[in-house]
């Protein structure tokens, strides 16, 4: 909470007094039982609060589940919601949960479901182009702040987060950029083309048509 009083602080005395929008995703380490409490506090200081599913069940004192327990994200998600997030209870709970998608609740959202833009097929198996997960969260955030800037909509913003993080996951590292004249390519594909695919398929209108 100190660090968002000073983030304020230091931005008034430059001169910025407009609220930035703040998104925050808890350290792993930090996802324990006994700093439940001190997480709800600190929730109702950012517009978005986005664990992964996995730190979330930590701060609830579970152990790593073997398996998502939807219901269960669901209710600690509502915990969070309920004790007050962002500016007078006003901001977002989104949990990132891999192969499920995102979970995204707030008090002016029904709740929702995303899916992720790769599938599991038969007996769970990943997309063959899924190669390694590392990275894909902080991708998702990147991608919806991005995205909340350029639409100022939530879910709009977690379409964004979604098709983001399946870059992040074609390869081990960084996607490869390029160009194909004015067009910026990564991994050779449109990030616009695949956010229209993306939206098509979950049953989204396209707004960048």
């Amino acid at each position: 909470m100190s660090r968002v009083s000073s983030l304020i602080a230091l931005r008034q005395n430059a001169g910025e007094s407009e609220r930035p929008f703040i998104i925050w995703e808890p350290a792993p380490f930090s996802c324990t039982a006994d700093n439940l409490q001190s997480c709800l506090d600190a929730a109702c200081m950012v517009d978005v609060f986005s664990p992964n599913h996995l730190e979330l069940a930590a701060l609830f004192g579970q152990s790593r589940p073997v398996v998502a327990d939807i219901h269960k994200i669901e209710s600690q998600a509502l915990r969070f919601l309920d004790s007050g997030v962002g500016p007078n209870g006003k901001g977002t709970v989104i949990v990132r949960a891999g192969e499920h998608g995102c979970f995204i609740i707030a008090r002016d959202i029904s709740p929702i479901w995303l899916p992720p833009f790769y599938r599991y097929g038969p007996g769970d198996k990943p997309d063959a182009k899924v190669v390694d997960p590392t990275g894909a969260g902080n991708t998702f955030l990147g991608a919806f702040a991005a995205g909340y800037l350029q639409t100022g909509n939530i879910v709009e913003a977690a379409c964004y987060g979604s098709v983001g993080a399946s870059f992040a996951l074609e390869q081990v590292g960084m996607p490869e950029r390029s160009n194909d004249g004015e067009e910026e390519l990564w991994n050779g594909t449109n990030v616009f083309s695949r956010l229209h695919e993306y939206r098509k398929t979950i049953g989204l209108p396209d707004i960048h048509r």
